[in-house]
């Protein structure tokens, strides 16, 4: 089956595009709204970003703890680092184990901000690039 990347700039389209295939009855996964489910649902994941970023990236009923999070990663490059080499790992077997679940696709497109970014690319056959001006 083959796999198809869209990627672009925050408002370029890429999900406007996304969902014109999945019109056309092709598979997406968006890879951001899998990122937040996996951040709250996988354990091993959960334990990972408490041992890096403290227990207080969670609250008591399970959510994560975007503020603080965010507090930490997005004024210090290396710990944005820290935090991607964490979650694209959980995120790409989320996409490995949804593409072998697809039957009858010709193609499945994986709609991802950080496509190059995080070098899931290289797990596409092809990619488009969306841009607006």
């Amino acid at each position: 089956m083959l796999k198809i990347g869209i990627t672009g700039n925050i408002g370029s389209g890429k999900t406007t595009v996304s969902k014109l295939f999945e019109l056309m009855c092709i598979p997406v996964f968006y890879a951001d709204d899998a990122a937040k489910n996996i951040m709250v649902t996988d354990e091993l994941l959960i334990q990972e970003i408490k041992q890096t970023f403290g227990t207080e990236s969670y609250f008591d009923d399970g959510t994560l703890n975007r503020k603080h999070i965010a507090g930490i990663v997005f004024n210090d490059g290396a710990q944005l680092a820290k935090l991607n080499s964490l979650t694209h790992p959980a995120v790409f077997k989320a996409f490995d184990n949804w593409v072998a679940g697809i039957t009858g696709a010709p193609y499945v497109i994986k709609e991802a901000a950080l496509l190059f970014e995080s070098a899931s690319y290289k797990m596409c056959d092809r990619s488009i690039m969306v841009t607006a001006p």
